[in-house]
């Protein structure tokens, strides 16, 4: 009796930044934003486009997209099974069809990236543009990436160990070496 494991690999759109580098990091051009909105909505509108850039300070700026949740909490909300999987992808898609643009869904995705559409009111999600991201495409920085689940492992690997390095190296020795300071006034942990 042999059973059969679904070999499909689920791929999503993630941030990558590589901060060594000079071009490593999010610009906030919205390039991203308007190449989606042009490849899903046919127009340069980064209203409509389902990645949003997030600014978070003078110079830092996130893009943010669709997590592609196993089990979304934007569907479960959707009382209208307008958010359908995507077989050949093996993401949750909106059916625009069947959406009648409650919003049930905005109000439940943790990640606040599903939207309404200001024009068509219908609910709008990362569908990775079948297959080949125009955000990825277009990205000047390449910071976004379209990669399987497993790749995404090895990339939060890689961010967890950024933050334990920042971590220890919150306190840090003064020229003298006789006392230390402390940079973030927060921390409860002291080196020895």
């Amino acid at each position: 009796m042999s059973t059969k494991i679904n070999l499909a690999i689920k791929k999503r759109v993630v941030y990558r930044s590589r901060p060594h580098e000079a071009t490593g990091l999010c610009t906030g051009c919205r390039s991203c934003e308007l190449a989606c909105s042009l490849a899903n909505a046919n127009v340069f509108n980064p209203q409509r486009a389902r990645i949003k850039i997030v600014a978070l300070g003078a110079g830092i700026d996130i893009p943010v997209t669709c997590q592609q949740c196993e089990d979304p909490w934007c569907q479960k909300a959707c009382y209208v099974n307008a958010i359908v999987k995507d077989k050949k992808l093996d993401i949750f898609i909106v059916d625009e069809n069947k959406c009648i643009g409650c919003g049930n869904c905005v109000g439940a995705c943790p990640y606040g990236i599903i939207l309404l559409d200001p024009i068509t009111n219908k609910a709008i999600k990362c569908n990775l543009c079948n297959g080949k991201p125009a955000c990825v495409a277009i990205c000047p920085s390449h910071v976004l990436e379209f990669i399987t689940d497993n790749d995404i492992s090895k990339v939060n690997r890689r961010r967890f160990a950024a933050i334990l390095y920042n971590e220890d190296n919150a306190l840090r020795p003064v020229p003298s070496g006789a006392e230390r300071i402390r940079l973030l006034p927060d921390r409860e942990r002291r080196r020895p």
